[in-house]
């Protein structure tokens, strides 16, 4: 049966519709409302969204060059399961980006942009509280972008979104509220080793930060075989 957008899942406000489907999709994939293997229809999702067809299949066009949807003609488009090489892959990728932008952010790095991640290191704190994982998570993925920016390479953080698709839905399934409070701490490590140029201490950090995925890999797939492809 082919699944229509949750209810309650209703676009932002600015930018073009194709921004806000586009948006309000990948939200849904990530957070695993709209699991792997799930079908889904640009009619249904036009009509649940108010929109005409073309901004839900540039969308739909979208999410699938990032890896989270298999389109097929005149068929319903299929979430894609999970690929357990795609995360292995994009983790090494992250990690070899993350580290050069590292030792850029060190060597680029201001007061302003010292009080700005700690600022959201504070926003996370706060946001440990919220049942949601999802506001964490948000909060996880703007401190590392920021970091890219120090750097002087925001393009950087584009490259990495496109090759983390899988990895996303694998951590936002570990998000409990224990690894929520293990990943700050982590976070502090790294943003401490920066503020202090501490090369070698930030390196190993966010290594060990990243590579928290594979370490949970063989668990999650365990725990929810259907998600992954075969």
């Amino acid at each position: 049966m082919v699944h229509s957008v949750i209810s309650h899942l209703k676009a932002p406000a600015p930018q073009t519709a194709s921004d806000q489907i586009f948006q309000v999709l990948y939200a849904a994939v990530i957070s695993l409302e709209l699991p792997p293997g799930l079908k889904i229809s640009e009619t249904e999702i036009a009509k649940q969204m108010g929109v005409s067809r073309q901004p839900v299949r540039d969308a739909f066009y979208r999410l699938s060059k990032l890896g989270f949807l298999w389109v097929r003609p005149q068929r319903a488009a299929q979430i894609t399961k999970i690929s357990e090489q795609g995360v292995l892959d994009a983790v090494f990728l992250r990690i070899a980006i993350e580290v050069e932008c590292l030792r850029a952010a060190m060597s680029n790095l201001t007061d302003h942009d010292t009080m700005m991640l700690r600022a959201n290191l504070a926003q996370q704190e706060t946001a440990l509280e919220d049942p949601d994982p999802a506001l964490f998570h948000k909060l996880d993925e703007a401190l590392h972008e920021k970091i890219c920016e120090i750097a002087g390479h925001p393009h950087a953080w584009t490259l990495i979104q496109e090759q983390k698709a899988h990895v996303d839905r694998i951590r936002f399934l570990t998000l409990t509220h224990e690894r929520r409070k293990s990943v700050l701490q982590e976070h502090h490590k790294v943003v401490d080793a920066i503020v202090s140029r501490d090369a070698e201490l930030a390196q190993q950090s966010l290594r060990e930060h990243l590579s928290t995925v594979r370490r949970d890999l063989t668990r999650i797939r365990s725990d929810f075989p259907d998600y992954f492809a075969s």
